[in-house]
């Protein structure tokens, strides 16, 4: 998961610019908004792929109230708060930077639920 990760955050730094182009390539001002907003978006693919991963983890472990609250505070309460709480200190950049924020925080809580049930389930 790490590897695709960072191979995806490094394709969309890559190929930020093609496809902001293909989507608002006809304004100059709009098309510079979306390469930067990509390029900081893109930050999220990082951790993303390793917290969906814990939250299906605790799934098939049959602990559904685990992935739940993984689930739950990822993409809604974390997602939320950034969205709400980040442009107030960074401008528009913290809407692009709030999802990548969410993951970050999304991160920590899985990593304290899979530390915490190890024994439990003896992983």
């Amino acid at each position: 998961m790490l590897l695709f990760g960072v191979c995806l955050s490094l394709l969309a730094q890559v190929l930020a610019s093609p496809l902001a182009s293909v989507f608002v390539g006809y304004d100059a001002e709009l098309f510079e908004m979306t390469h930067h907003a990509f390029r900081l978006f893109s930050f999220a693919f990082l951790l993303a792929g390793f917290n969906i991963f814990a939250s299906s983890f605790f799934t098939a472990l049959n602990n559904g109230i685990v992935s739940a609250l993984i689930s739950f505070l990822r993409t809604l309460i974390f997602q939320l708060s950034c969205v709400l709480i980040l442009p107030l200190f960074l401008g528009i950049d913290g809407i692009w930077l709030a999802i990548s924020v969410a993951e970050l925080f999304a991160f920590v809580v899985s990593t304290f639920f899979l530390l915490t049930k190890q024994k439990q389930y003896g992983y």
